[in-house]
């Protein structure tokens, strides 16, 4: 008879087989069981019960996600309010908001921040229903969160379109053609997100996105902070793909490989960019803007 090598720690063997197998005395036991009772001999490695009992084997991978997931949900919400700040939530207290272009906000910019401020607030809340195995309430919150992204989406392009109109643009942008910056954020956000509600049970997949998409929020916080726009707004976006380069570094850790949604994720942004840089000096594109929303 063959005897087939197994993975697992625990090799079962026919007990005719005792003496074909080479493991010596000090570092196996044998767990015999009476022939009446149908049970084999069960050969156990020492060695592989040291690995198994090991700490490292004992935690599971998705103990350190829970930690991750939610810090980063964390650490994104935290460089919103740093960016936006400076201008508009001390602005807000002090009775002075304004944007970054200086600008009064009007309705319509104060419904915009308190959509975006309130999808990472939720992004947060649904990491910790996660981690903390309240996966109900999180697939229930889910729905509302349908509901604030598609929120986002319309309001945020109408955002854009407004500051367009009125020319609240950085020193130096063409008004139309800036336009691609905020669109190129909705778009990028909208494409992760309904990958993410897609492919909701596929639990790997839909974390991944949800941090993909909660990354195209990051540019303008980033461009915002002290020292960034004075560099070049693009600077903002090389900032921004340090959160999607987090989540590969974490896998490559976590699991020694870096899961395939950060790859394509990791490649649309990058695209992006490049597309947006190719709209702000389009004449077409300017026209084609201002013709439908002008």
């Amino acid at each position: 008879m063959i005897v087939q090598r197994r993975r697992h720690p625990f090799a079962i063997l026919p007990e005719s087989n005792v003496g074909e197998m080479e493991c010596p005395a000090e570092t196996c036991i044998w767990i015999g069981y009476p022939r009446a009772a149908g049970r084999r001999p069960v050969l156990i490695s020492l060695a592989s019960m040291a690995t198994a009992a090991s700490p490292g084997a004992l935690v599971s991978p998705v103990v350190h996600d829970r930690k991750f997931y939610t810090g980063m949900a964390i650490v994104m919400l935290f460089t919103a309010l740093v960016g936006f700040s400076r201008t508009y939530f001390l602005g807000l207290i002090s009775g002075h908001a304004t944007t970054i272009t200086g600008r009064v906000p009007n309705a319509t910019v104060h419904l915009h921040a308190l959509l975006f401020m309130s999808w990472l607030i939720l992004f947060i809340v649904q990491t910790n229903l996660v981690a903390t195995h309240r996966v109900k309430v999180h697939r229930k919150l889910g729905y509302f969160g349908v509901a604030l992204a598609a929120a986002m989406i319309v309001v945020g392009g109408r955002t854009a379109v407004e500051a367009a109109r009125l020319g609240a643009v950085p020193p130096g942008a063409k008004p139309w053609n800036f336009i691609a910056i905020p669109f190129g954020d909705i778009t990028t956000f909208a494409i992760f997100f309904l990958g993410a509600v897609l492919w909701r049970n596929d639990k790997d997949k839909h974390k991944r996105l949800m941090i993909l998409a909660s990354t195209c929020l990051m540019a303008a916080a980033l461009v915002r902070w002290p020292g960034v726009l004075a560099l070049g707004a693009l600077v903002s976006y090389g900032l921004m793909i340090v959160f999607p380069i987090a989540g590969a570094v974490y896998d490559r850790w976590s699991r020694g490989r870096v899961h395939r949604v950060y790859w394509w994720g990791l490649a649309l942004l990058v695209l992006g960019v490049a597309a947006r840089v190719a709209l702000l000096g389009s004449p077409t594109w300017a026209h084609a803007t201002q013709s439908l929303f002008g």
